[in-house]
């Protein structure tokens, strides 16, 4: 029993490790190709764009209103899967006295909703 926990915790780890190192390799690979423009540019001795200097602007409050969206997506579907598990379901689930089994959903809501209040405090702002 413990060594299928303790296997899907080393598998869960593993993916958000490859994700992570993913991500960080991506993020080179672009600040690379910006700095050979740049060369490539002064090389040339052409003018060297002010936007090359400062890279993508920056919108996260895009990114933290798609974030939003998933966690809401998610704790919706969490709260019906968890209410569908409950005997007091219209499906009459299997769990007999968990009413508060829907209430787990609560959590990818709330940070769903932190996230969207965020995402509109940033649109406000200049950038």
């Amino acid at each position: 029993m413990m060594e299928g926990i303790f296997a899907v915790a080393v598998m869960f780890w593993t993916v958000i490790g490859v994700i992570v190192v993913a991500n960080g390799y991506f993020i080179y690979q672009v600040r690379m190709a910006r700095y050979r423009v740049m060369q490539t540019l002064a090389d040339k001795g052409q003018p060297v764009p002010v936007e090359l200097f400062n890279g993508p602007r920056r919108t996260a409050h895009v990114g933290m209103l798609r974030g939003a969206i998933v966690l809401l997506s998610l704790g919706s579907a969490l709260g019906i899967f968890f209410w569908a598990m409950t005997a007091q379901s219209i499906f009459n689930g299997p769990i007999e006295h968990a009413a508060w089994l829907p209430s787990i959903a609560l959590f990818p809501v709330m940070i769903g909703v932190a996230l969207l209040l965020m995402a509109m405090l940033e649109r406000g702002r200049p950038q």
